[in-house]
């Protein structure tokens, strides 16, 4: 089941070790890099203003192991759904917006989980949450663009565990060309059937033949669906 920070019970372990090893919570903030006032809201319970690096050394100054950490459980997703992991460059926005129109009815139907980093809440470890997407994916969209190719995040961090995935587990890569790019010369993502030619990229398309290709998205991935 996945697990998340309790940030309450954590604020309390906060201000007892903080306390413990004789510090004012001015200076705790001056030590990670961030405000008094911070400090103050995370012995509160709030995330506000907390960063992975924060908190990384938040936890080194007081000594707090990693067994320490108090979690809370998450409601665990329905087993039964196909988990969709849609990568994209944030540039390319207005594209994934109208595709998660055209997925809707699939998830009001309960058959796919459709995760974008949109779904990630102020005070969530970001890049946690998107390894947890990334981990328990069955299907990866990627949404291609000279922007999508150019992003060192999504080439160095999303990119590589999906090939492994589709390498090792048979995880499904469906490309979308976006735009006019180098979709042809990339020999890691170029060895999956893409939805569409890279020779006629969703944007030089009129509004019917985009639909046409954000419906032909989600044919693919309801052909993939068990018992539909």
């Amino acid at each position: 089941m996945d697990e998340k920070v309790d940030w309450l019970a954590l604020g309390e372990l906060i201000k007892d070790r903080r306390k413990a090893k004789g510090q004012n919570q001015t200076q705790l903030a001056i030590e990670i890099g961030a405000s008094q006032p911070i400090i103050s809201l995370m012995e509160k319970g709030s995330p506000v203003g907390v960063t992975e690096d924060r908190l990384e050394a938040l936890y080194s100054l007081l000594d707090i192991s990693d067994e320490e950490i108090p979690l809370t459980e998450k409601t665990k997703p329905d087993a039964s759904r196909t988990k969709i992991f849609i990568s994209y460059s944030h540039k390319d926005k207005a594209f994934i917006d109208r595709l998660m129109v055209h997925l809707k009815p699939l998830e009001k139907h309960g058959l796919i989980d459709a995760w974008v980093d949109s779904r990630i809440l102020a005070g969530e470890q970001w890049k946690a949450e998107i390894n947890t997407a990334l981990s328990s994916s069955q299907v990866a969209i990627l949404l291609v663009s000279a922007d999508f190719l150019a992003s060192d995040f999504i080439v160095d961090n999303e990119l590589p565990p999906l090939l492994e995935k589709a390498k090792e587990e048979g995880v499904t890569i469906i490309p979308v060309i976006l735009k006019p790019c180098r979709f042809n010369r990339e020999k890691t993502i170029s060895q999956f059937q893409a939805i569409n030619s890279p020779a006629e990229p969703v944007s030089g398309m009129d509004e019917h033949g985009r639909e046409l290709i954000y419906d032909a998205i989600a044919q693919r991935i309801e052909d993939l669906l068990p018992n539909v």
